[in-house]
């Protein structure tokens, strides 16, 4: 008998309203104690303790222990992304564009398209915008193989902003898919410390079991023009 397919297992994994629930939680990039992602998904303790260990095995989610609590996030990057192209996919397959359009129109869902986290870096309507500035001021330059490098000018502007020490280097950024925009946002280790940065400058600050971003009026004044 041939072995179950690897892919059917991670669907399985995924296919689950209480994991699906947890992997979307854990999106925003941060980690979760167990109680915390419970509490999201409306289960006991002990239920989402068995989920959990199901999403590590299959290799969706790590674990880190520190001291008596275990902490949980998304595995790494790649599983980031497929959430993200799953949520395209439920969201805008079956009512098509139109309809998709209408949605992100809505009152309840315009705070999550204008800023939201994404696996730790800016998402939504200022993440596109804070890509396309760093291309139009020349921060951030586009190679012939496709990959991007941050020029002389946008290191020094941006080490004004990101956080002590932080050196771009490497490959820094490289282009998501925005759900919401259909458009590229930046992702990379450059975007995510980026984000943790405006949120300690007070320019940007979570909500409460929200991947939303709220932009604060430090931030309307300086988010996209700093320095």
């Amino acid at each position: 008998m041939n072995a179950e397919p690897r892919l059917a297992r991670i669907a399985a994994a995924i296919a689950d309203a209480t994991r699906a629930r947890t992997l979307a939680r854990l999106l925003d990039g941060r980690l979760h104690t167990a109680g915390e992602l419970a509490a999201h998904a409306g289960v006991t303790a002990a239920t989402m303790s068995a989920h959990l260990k199901l999403l590590v095995d299959e290799g969706l989610a790590r674990v880190r222990p520190q001291g008596r609590h275990r902490y949980f996030g998304l595995a790494d990057a790649d599983v980031a992304h497929a959430l993200e192209a799953l949520l395209r996919v439920a969201d805008g397959r079956d009512a098509g564009p139109a309809a998709d359009l209408r949605r992100w129109q809505k009152p309840a869902m315009q705070g999550l398209r204008h800023a939201r986290s994404c696996y730790g870096h800016l998402a939504g309507e200022q993440g596109v915008r804070w890509r396309d500035m760093l291309l139009a001021r020349g921060w951030v330059t586009a190679t012939p193989e496709g990959r991007y490098e941050v020029s002389d000018a946008g290191g020094t502007a941006l080490a004004v902003l990101l956080p002590e020490g932080f050196t771009a280097r490497g490959r820094m950024l490289y282009d998501c898919v925005d759900w919401s925009e259909r458009r590229d946002h930046f992702a990379g280790p450059l975007a995510v410390a980026w984000l943790d940065a405006m949120l300690d400058r007070g320019w940007l600050r979570r909500l409460p079991q929200s991947r939303e971003l709220r932009v604060t009026p430090a931030g309307q004044r300086g988010l996209l023009g700093a320095p």
